[in-house]
């Protein structure tokens, strides 16, 4: 499970600054933030609270919103960036679960499972 969750908040987060880096504000990847590397997203009270509550969080993406054009679109793009992610994410995991034979991939199947709900 962890695996996943690692992978879900680094993809989401992702999102959110490769959106905001499309758009004009270099903010993230000048600190070093547009990486798909867990370590640089992981906020560990919010793992330990998605682990033990079922909901948690990750260190947000700086975003500097005078770097727009649109300021007020583009910080709406922003946000939804994250959440799109998730939802794309949790289609793909439901794809490969009506895919593959859970009997000869278990441990797989598992994870593709856990991904459509925690994403």
């Amino acid at each position: 499970m962890i695996p996943v969750i690692l992978f879900s908040l680094t993809v989401h987060e992702y999102s959110h600054g490769r959106v905001a880096y499309w758009l004009g504000d270099d903010t993230a990847q000048r600190l070093g933030r547009l990486s798909f590397n867990p370590l640089k997203h992981l906020d560990i009270v919010g793992v330990l609270f998605f682990y033990f509550v079922g909901f948690g969080w990750a260190k947000p993406v700086p975003v500097d919103w005078r770097n727009f054009n649109d300021p007020k679109r583009d910080m709406m793009y922003v946000a939804l960036a994250g959440p799109l992610a998730n939802v794309t994410l949790a289609v793909i995991c439901s794809f490969f679960i009506r895919v593959i034979n859970p009997y000869e991939n278990l441990v797989f199947f598992t994870l593709l499972c856990f991904g459509v709900y925690i994403n």
